[in-house]
């Protein structure tokens, strides 16, 4: 997995808590060994039942404080949930709901954030499995006199107004370290 950091900060400018976003997955193996690792990334994605969401929701509900409210409220308010949080993986939602501690009811945005940041390396690397190894990056080398040549005669002719001297260093520059693929003409 590949992470990146990320650094927000509130609307009034102040900085908030950093935190890390998964942001890619590289993948080696063979066919098979990637068919059962995909197999196996699609069971981890596996939703849970609706009614061990609201379960987990009602013990949410006793262990956080909360605005009083009449039952059809707070019946909409599980049914709203349980099935947003029905996108997400049964382990995730369990880990969100029970195992992270709340001094209030929260709200659907923390659930997503929380669940999202739990998910996405998943999601990360089953892409990455199903797409396939990246092709490899193209071997680089130098150029040669001949290719610097011609180059620089392309340089020459569509930029004829330039000083010799910029042209010649602008082609300096360009062709600076391993800057050609392929094999050598």
């Amino acid at each position: 997995m590949r992470y990146e950091l990320r650094f927000p900060s509130g609307p009034n400018g102040e900085h908030l808590p950093s935190y890390q976003v998964a942001v890619g997955c590289d993948v080696d193996g063979g066919e098979d060994a990637r068919a059962a690792a995909i197999a196996d990334l699609r069971n981890f994605m596996t939703p849970a039942a609706q009614r061990d969401i609201e379960g987990w929701l009602a013990e949410l509900s006793v262990t956080v404080a909360r605005r009083a409210e009449d039952e059809f409220a707070d019946e909409l308010r599980v049914a709203v949930y349980a099935g947003r949080l029905g996108r997400y993986p049964a382990d995730v939602v369990r880990e969100v709901l029970l195992r992270q501690s709340y001094r209030f009811w929260p709200t659907w945005e923390e659930l997503e954030k929380r669940c999202e940041a739990m998910t996405g390396p998943r999601r990360h690397m089953l892409r990455a499995m199903e797409r396939g190894p990246e092709p490899k990056e193209p071997t680089r080398r130098p150029a040669t006199d001949e290719e610097r040549a011609r180059i620089q005669a392309l340089v020459d002719e569509l930029f004829p107004m330039e000083h010799p001297e910029v042209r010649a260093t602008a082609v300096e520059i360009a062709l600076r370290g391993n800057c050609m693929s392929g094999e050598p003409e």
